[in-house]
């Protein structure tokens, strides 16, 4: 685009309804002839999943603008993609922009512009749209490498592709999704040379198959508001909580408890496809499962130990001001900027200015017109001419001597100004890392007192104490099944009657490393079903031998004995060990380490 007839067609095919594929919009900054981002890059990786148009600095951009809702135009140097369809004029974050201040940043912002486009695509359909065999093609490969936030893959037959997350999973970093000497198949694009991964994904449903009710599983913070927020267990299926589910003082607001972006642990109280979860009996001895891998052999999706996010939309750097300029710069209609410091946002500034528009006004004084010469002047008539003549240069040297003195000036101005817009950037950036390590601590703080209210009680709520040590144990299973099991279940998954073994009692006072109450749970989850429904639990019978084909550990009564874990992935994991009897009734025998197999 380089004149105001095709300056104002683009903003008018922006702004109509006949656009079908996202449009990236590049331009140039002022003073230079080439765009910092690298549009044959961004034309090769897109293909004709996007339009390209390239912008160059002219007064053609104030044409642009000028037909630009406000907050949507794009110049000096940025780049911009803007979606199908109009919301992004008034959702700006539908498009937004994206800024490079020299040639050294290009290529961030090169990546920024390719995966908007990709991403804008992947909404609008385009990837999936039908597509002649001769640009699509099915192939197969291993992952070799993550770099630049792509997956790349050697294809079966030697050529490569890569896999950017959009064909992959939107919205997840790649390493979250894929890892080294992973399989892949998909769909190829030839000219692009993406390879589209999603028709081989596995849905959520079948990914949270394996959770099971009383998991504690990984979960990523969406949203918080006071009383409620969102959870992430996949990245297709969101979790509403609430504040009784993640504290139990009605007075907490949850924004001070949790961090968008960051990863908890929570115990699942219902399974799909009405999910429920809970944070507020999460105990830090508590095991957890391991995210879901999106793909078949690929890395968890989510990482506990990441954290929390600090929530900075953009930080600006500065080194150095730029060195004053040796002389004064020629006054133009289209000023030369020195490699200006950053802006927080772009401004009028940075585009050329109007034809006529001036810095300051400048007015050089208007040149004499030439005094007609006759064709035979007189000697005095010549003398008169001459005398005329050195008045004018007199008067021509002394303004440009008042010109050059508004020149430096200027020039002073400009220095001045130019300073103390390279003192505000370095204030601001400096502001913006202290925002970042703000976020952070407060990230922090939000995560430990989330984690200190789930191991205090309320003040108000007393634990009971109980002479009969066997009574104070069935309180403590009970309690665990009226907090664990929801209201409206609590009918179809009563807590039934069940025996207590002699060595039982003495097992749980004399074991290690888990408290009661845990053990508790476990039995609250074998006594009602939800052992068998949990992976995590590993619920077999007690075999009288290692043998693969040993007989289960038996009773002369008939009973069976069952083990079920009640620790995972920790040195000397506990184990409980339970008798079924023949009329379906549980007697628990006793709590041991992992290496004791004794009934």
């Amino acid at each position: 685009m380089t004149n105001t007839s095709e300056a104002e067609a683009l903003a008018a095919l922006l702004n109509g309804d006949a656009r079908t594929k996202p449009t990236v919009v590049v331009t140039v900054a002022s003073g230079h002839t080439e765009p910092y981002a690298d549009v044959e890059r961004i034309a090769a990786e897109i293909g004709d999943l996007a339009d390209l148009y390239l912008v160059t600095t002219g007064g053609h951009t104030w044409a642009f603008s000028n037909k630009m809702t406000p907050g949507t135009q794009v110049y000096g140097g940025a780049g911009r993609v803007y979606p199908v369809g109009l919301g992004w004029n008034v959702d700006l974050k539908q498009a937004p922009l994206r800024f490079a201040w020299n040639k050294s940043e290009g290529k961030k912002l090169t990546g920024q512009l390719i995966d908007d486009a990709l991403d804008m695509a992947a909404a609008a359909g385009l990837f999936d749209s039908a597509r002649t065999a001769s640009t699509r093609e099915r192939r197969a490969g291993t992952v070799r490498s993550i770099m630049s936030e792509r997956a790349l893959v050697d294809l079966d037959g030697g050529d490569m592709a890569s896999i950017p997350p959009q064909l992959a999973q939107a919205g997840v970093p790649i390493e979250r999704v894929l890892a080294p000497g992973m399989h892949v198949d998909g769909v190829l694009e030839k000219k692009s040379r993406w390879l589209d991964i999603r028709e081989s994904r596995p849905t959520a449903e079948e990914a949270l198959k394996t959770y099971a009710v009383g998991d504690i599983v990984p979960a990523e913070v969406r949203s918080v508001l006071a009383g409620s927020a969102d959870l992430r267990l996949h990245p297709d299926v969101t979790v509403e909580v609430f504040r009784s589910d993640v504290t139990g003082d009605p007075d907490d607001d949850l924004q001070a408890l949790l961090t968008p972006g960051e990863v908890v642990l929570a115990r699942v109280v219902a399974a799909g496809p009405k999910w429920r979860l809970s944070l507020r009996d999460v105990r830090e001895h508590d095991t957890a499962r391991e995210a879901l891998a999106l793909y078949a052999g690929g890395p968890p999706w989510l990482d506990p130990d990441a954290p929390p996010p600090a929530v900075v939309e953009h930080v600006e750097t500065v080194t150095e001001a730029p060195a004053p300029a040796a002389r004064a710069p020629e006054v133009s209609a289209e000023p030369v900027p020195e490699a200006p410091p950053k802006p927080a946002i772009p401004t009028p500034a940075m585009m050329p200015r109007r034809k006529g528009e001036p810095v300051r006004a400048v007015r050089p004084a208007p040149a004499p017109e030439p005094a007609p010469t006759p064709a035979r002047e007189s000697a005095p008539a010549k003398k008169a001419a001459v005398q005329s003549m050195s008045l004018q240069v007199t008067a021509i040297k002394a303004e440009k001597a008042h010109l050059e003195a508004e020149l430096a000036e200027l020039r002073d101005q400009v220095s001045g100004l130019r300073n103390e817009r390279v003192q505000f950037a370095k204030d601001l950036a400096r502001a913006a890392r202290q925002l970042e390590t703000r976020d952070a601590e407060l990230a922090r703080m939000r995560s430990q007192l989330r984690r200190a209210k789930q191991r205090t009680a309320p003040p108000e709520v007393a634990l009971p104490v109980f002479a009969d040590r066997e009574r104070g144990f069935r309180h403590l299973v009970e309690a665990a099944w009226a907090r664990r099991i929801p209201v409206g279940e609590q009918p179809t998954r009563p807590l039934p009657d069940y025996a207590i073994g002699d060595k039982f009692l003495d097992s749980v006072d004399a074991l290690e490393g888990i408290t009661v109450d845990k053990i508790a749970d476990v039995v609250m989850e074998v006594l009602t079903g939800l052992a068998e429904q949990s992976t995590g639990r590993e619920l077999h019978q007690l075999r009288t031998s290692a043998g693969g084909n040993a007989a289960p550990q038996s009773r002369p009564d008939g009973a069976v004995c069952y083990r079920v874990s009640m620790q995972i992935h920790t040195p000397s994991a506990r184990r409980l060990h339970f008798w079924k009897c023949p009329d379906g009734t549980i007697e628990l025998s006793r709590v041991v380490v992992h290496d004791d197999m004794e009934p």
